[in-house]
């Protein structure tokens, strides 16, 4: 009965340890490159230029680390700012910013807020093969969600949005 036991335990033992070794220990990512997050910052300068207005935009990592960014002349320190803090808003929350707002102005969640990131529109999450591999964030007076977009569709194919696959 006793050695019975004792290769029940062995046994056990063996098959815990190899599910275990058959665990994965990293995962991939998908992460948005420089030259991507560049020609992203373009567009959105290209699109902003066109509608006539003055905009800071900012691309963000997975990690939130800036990538690249630029200010147009005559925008003012606000513009930078706000990109920077809405590109890395949404990649954290890996949502647009807009939604965010939303849960704030509502009162429905203001977690964003106690947490200190920027809940005010204009960023979005940058998608690739269904994973949140950056996030773009534009800082001006009007149709800043429209600009990241243009930033966005530039560079990569159209895709389902992220909020609208939660």
């Amino acid at each position: 009965m006793r050695k019975f036991a004792l290769v029940l335990t062995a046994i056990g033992l063996l098959a815990a340890a190899t599910d275990a070794s058959a665990q994965s220990v990293s995962i991939d990512r998908k992460q948005i490159s420089n030259d991507a997050a560049r020609k992203m910052v373009d567009a959105c300068l290209a699109f902003a230029a066109k509608n006539n207005m003055l905009v800071g935009v900012a691309v963000v990592g997975i990690d939130g680390v800036l990538l690249d960014f630029h200010a147009m002349q005559g925008g003012g320190p606000t513009l930078s700012e706000t990109a920077i803090l809405k590109a890395k808003t949404a990649m954290h929350w890996q949502r647009p910013t807009k939604n965010l707002e939303e849960d704030v102005t509502t009162l429905r969640n203001q977690a964003s807020v106690w947490i200190n990131d920027f809940p005010k529109a204009g960023a979005l999450p940058i998608v690739i093969d269904g994973q949140v591999a950056g996030a773009i964030g534009v800082g001006g007076a009007q149709k800043q969600e429209e600009c990241a977009q243009a930033g966005i569709d530039a560079v990569l194919p159209k895709q389902q949005p992220v909020a609208a696959r939660r």
